[in-house]
């Protein structure tokens, strides 16, 4: 495989898209006459479904070579994950080895009975299909000498990385100061560095993406939940939204805005724009240090909200988190002009909020984020709507 999908980049980059959608009729199981360029290369959805199963085998010097082969072929979406996929090809021999060599039981067997407290007798694990981020999700389904009850533990494997470090880091320190049961999230098992590897443990939870016809109540109800949830103390030096925010708003001042926005604003110009924020700088500051914070999952879509079938939720993947000023992550996708104040009643029956907590600098806060959010996604169209709101909730 990786020859035919090196061969057919290599064709590819000299512009022959025939000979190369021919060369990859082997790795897509079709014979070469039915692999056209229409229907090999322009229509991604063959290539894309062998480049996802690739990391499941271990197998990231090929998975790469078929993103690339994506991002040769016009699908430029793909790009990030060339360079994803190239760091773990990197890693792939060790992967192997510690993961796939090496006995589960010589692994994990006194790590897991030491975090969980019961001796483990036996760990039958399985490959999960693993995310685009972590490089790696195992299922260890683990039994125990006491003859107890037995218990399914997930295994996230990440690098020890910079960026994965601080991620799992952060994760180690929510849990440690905060119980997952109040967070909705599954039992967590603490994580375990081995260079170049870390692995985050947590309880397995089965159940089934949330359906996208529940999203937004679900996602409503969830909010007012961490709202109203006051934060320990532990986590005062845990990563914020805070500073970010005044980020954005300080370029927003000195009008530095993403060319690809002003295209798409509607009510007001940069210039207008500039002018209020600056006007109301400083007021929009006092207001954000005086919002009481909340713990964010910075994450949130029906694929890290599982259900199960009586119905029981549980939220998963909380290695994206932050603190945040409440009012932060408000019907994001949302693109009306106006929407609807969150309920500042239903969050201050469970904690105390300062005058400054106004439905209206809920949205502020709102607004904030989603500037952010849809800057930080590439969102042009949706971040000229939340510039929008964000100049009329200052």
């Amino acid at each position: 495989m990786e020859d035919a999908l090196t061969e057919a980049w290599a064709l590819l980059q000299a512009g022959d898209r025939a000979a190369a959608a021919a060369r990859l009729a082997p790795v897509l199981g079709r014979p070469p006459e039915a692999c056209l360029p229409e229907t090999c290369l322009d229509d991604a959805a063959p290539l894309l479904a062998v480049a996802e199963a690739l990391p499941a085998a271990s197998r990231w010097q090929e998975a790469k070579l078929a993103y690339a082969l994506l991002v040769e072929a016009g699908h430029r979406r793909h790009g990030w994950l060339v360079e994803a996929m190239a760091e773990r090809a990197i890693l792939q021999d060790a992967f192997i080895a510690r993961f796939e060599a090496t006995p589960v039981m010589e692994r994990l067997g006194a790590f897991l009975g030491a975090r969980i407290g019961r001796a483990v007798a036996g760990l039958a694990t399985t490959r999960m299909r693993p995310g685009l981020i972590g490089m790696a999700l195992f299922r260890h389904d683990i039994t125990f000498a006491d003859g107890g009850p037995p218990l399914s533990v997930v295994e996230k494997v990440m690098r020890t990385e910079k960026r994965d470090l601080r991620r799992v880091r952060a994760e180690h320190l929510l849990f440690a100061h905060v119980e997952a049961e109040r967070l909705m999230a599954p039992r967590h098992f603490g994580t375990l560095e081995a260079e170049p590897f870390v692995s985050i443990f947590q309880a397995f939870f089965d159940g089934a993406p949330l359906p996208i016809e529940r999203w937004m109540a679900t996602h409503d109800e969830l909010l007012y939940r961490y709202w109203a949830l006051v934060p320990p103390a532990g986590l005062a030096k845990a990563p914020s939204l805070v500073p970010v925010f005044l980020d954005r708003l300080k370029q927003l001042a000195a009008r530095s805005l993403p060319s690809g926005v002003e295209p798409h604003l509607r009510a007001y110009s940069v210039d207008d724009v500039a002018l209020i924020l600056t006007r109301r700088f400083d007021q929009i500051v006092a207001v954000l240090h005086a919002m009481p914070l909340f713990v964010f999952h910075d994450d949130m879509h029906c694929g890290n909200i599982l259900v199960d079938a009586e119905g029981s939720m549980t939220i998963i993947d909380w290695d994206h988190w932050a603190l945040a000023p409440i009012g932060t992550g408000w019907r994001f996708y949302v693109t009306d002009e106006s929407l609807p104040e969150p309920e500042v009643d239903r969050i201050e029956w469970a904690r105390a909020l300062p005058p400054e907590a106004t439905g209206r600098n809920l949205m502020l806060m709102a607004s904030l984020w989603g500037w952010h959010k849809a800057l930080r996604d590439h969102k042009l169209e949706l971040a000229a709507r939340w510039l929008e709101k964000l100049v009329r909730h200052a």
